[in-house]
């Protein structure tokens, strides 16, 4: 585009450029009179690639007030502008150059035909790197603003499905929790007067039919807890506690687990217990228990001939800690290759007549992996040259200086229990149970005329009040799920400073078929002191009796 009010200036800028072309193309030219001439060719033929512009047309600063509006309105700063001007005193060139972005500054008296085609071709070549630069810039914005978009398409995806896990994983812990609480609930009537029944005098016969059931009971109970240990561990709430406890002992209540059923095998089970190791230790017996009974029960179920062999040693000593490890082998049938990359995720089995022969979930080696990263160790497993598996798992546990609490006083032995049943018997007390399910009713009630104690018996909380209302009680044993009013809400009227109830600060003691973790934590934020899980452990109730009562 040529702007300039002399048609002489249009007529020679013709001239000059009728034979140039430009990489093998010739050019168009556009010519205005006027700036407000050229404004309007600009809005109707916006990618022109060169101005030559005039200063003084309708105006002194005409020209310049065109480019301004080219640089600032239209926002066109690829376009090469050229001022040639008769008169440069109206526009210096170090101050166009500078304010309105020019490319170039000529008086026309300078420009001659060849220094006008090298300047055009110069131009042109700068526009055209220009264009392709603000192509690639165009290019990588919207690049840009894809990735952008992708990014917030993919941060609401992974929102979106992170809502979905965690709804996913409260309901599948709903699930459980609901599962836990309707199979223990039955799971008490059958275990506890299984309990109830050996305790009778009966024939041999009738003690081996309600030993089985007791023991079918048991097993499926511990099926429950390795299902409810697996989803505490998937969802982190697994909480070690830090105990002292001894060593010999704890190994041995594991192996006497498995004495029968290896004896019923004519299985050798042997234990060898590195006497370098500290005889107390700290750290939290329950689980180390648990990796042990996993452990052995997996050597004595797949051994039918031969021996089952524990070893437990020192594999290292430190000022605070030591390293331990523990080796289980076996003369079963060994380990498959093809099993062995896998053996130890969760409800892995060899292959589907393992479960027909053995049964079990294929829980107890994933739980046992998973418990042994927990406490800052490790499993393995391999074949033994002369057949059978061994399993390893190395433990870190703290060293403890003084002498585990419990001995020969241990509240669950037979002469603690006659002691606290002896001192109970002594004592006027008023029991009430909150209790829905007849069966259970019925097992509590059991449990405590063996105690000597007679308790009031109700089926839901309102009724609790009531009672409360017209008797005085030392303990209240309450269930937490329960129709018309439920156990927490039950403690939490009870422990209302602002409550009708008096005996606001009355033992409550929870026997609840709830037994996950955020069970436990509820009862104690409602105000309950003590939680007790289903099946009914007669001497854990006991125990809690006594607790309440101060013994």
């Amino acid at each position: 585009m040529v702007v300039d009010d002399e048609k002489s200036i249009h007529d020679i800028t013709t001239l000059s450029l009728k034979e140039f072309t430009f990489d093998g193309q010739g050019v168009e030219f556009i010519n205005a009179y006027s700036a407000q001439q050229a404004r309007a060719y600009l809005q109707a033929t916006p990618d022109i690639a060169l101005m030559l512009v005039d200063v003084v047309m309708e105006s002194e600063n005409a020209g310049l007030e065109f480019v301004r509006y080219v640089r600032n309105e239209l926002k066109n700063s690829i376009v090469q502008v050229v001022i040639r001007t008769g008169q440069p005193g109206y526009a210096p060139e170090d101050r166009v150059i500078s304010d309105y972005q020019i490319n170039s500054y000529f008086s026309k008296t300078e420009v001659t035909s060849q220094k006008l085609v090298s300047l055009v071709t110069t131009s042109l070549r700068t526009y055209q790197l220009s264009l392709a630069l603000q192509q690639a810039l165009a290019k990588g914005k919207k690049a840009e603003s894809d990735l952008r978009e992708l990014n917030q398409d993919l941060e609401k995806r992974i929102e979106e499905r992170t809502k979905q896990v965690s709804r996913a994983n409260q309901l599948k812990s709903q699930f459980l929790a609901n599962m836990s609480h309707e199979i223990r609930t039955p799971m008490n009537g059958i275990i506890g007067m299984a309990n109830l029944l050996l305790d009778e005098p009966l024939t041999l016969k009738q003690k081996k039919v309600a030993g089985i059931i007791r023991s079918s009971g048991n097993t499926l109970l511990a099926l429950i807890n390795d299902i409810l240990d697996l989803s505490k561990i998937e969802a982190g709430q697994l909480v070690f506690e830090l105990k002292d406890f001894e060593l010999n002992a704890l190994v041995h209540e594991a192996l006497a687990l498995f004495k029968i059923k290896a004896d019923q095998k004519g299985l050798k089970l042997i234990a060898h217990i590195d006497p370098a190791l500290p005889s107390c230790l700290a750290g939290d017996p329950v689980r180390l228990k648990q990796i042990l009974v996993n452990l052995l029960g997996n050597a004595v179920k797949f051994t039918s001939k031969g021996r089952v062999d524990l070893g437990v040693c020192l594999a290292k000593e430190f000022k605070a800690h030591i390293l331990m490890n523990i080796e289980v082998k076996d003369t079963g049938p060994g380990i498959d290759k093809a099993f062995k990359a896998r053996m130890f995720d969760t409800f892995s089995q060899a292959d589907a007549s393992t479960t027909r022969k053995y049964g079990g979930t294929g829980l107890g080696l994933a739980i046992t992996r998973q418990l042994a990263n927990m406490m800052d160790g490790h499993v393995d497993a391999w074949n033994r040259p002369g057949g059978g598996a061994v399993f390893k798992v190395g433990l870190k546990l703290k060293k403890y200086s003084g002498v585990p609490s419990l001995k020969d006083d241990d509240p669950f032995s037979k002469e603690a229990q006659s002691v606290l049943l002896e001192q109970i018997g002594k004592m006027d007390i008023n029991i009430l149970v909150a209790e829905d399910n007849p069966t259970n009713q019925k097992v509590i009630s059991l449990i405590l005329e063996k105690m000597n104690l007679f308790p009031d018996m109700v089926a839901h909380g309102q009724a609790v009040l009531g009672k409360m209302a017209k008797k005085s009680y030392d303990v209240l044993i309450m269930d937490v799920q329960m129709p018309v009013l439920d156990g927490l809400e039950t403690t939490r009227i009870i422990r209302d400073k602002h409550s009708l109830v008096k005996q606001k600060n009355i033992q409550i003691i929870a026997l609840t078929a709830m037994a996950m973790d955020e069970d436990a934590k509820a009862c104690k934020q409602a105000g309950m002191d003590q939680y007790l899980t289903k099946p009914i452990h007669p001497q854990k109730l006991l125990l809690a009796i006594a607790r309440a009562l101060g013994l």
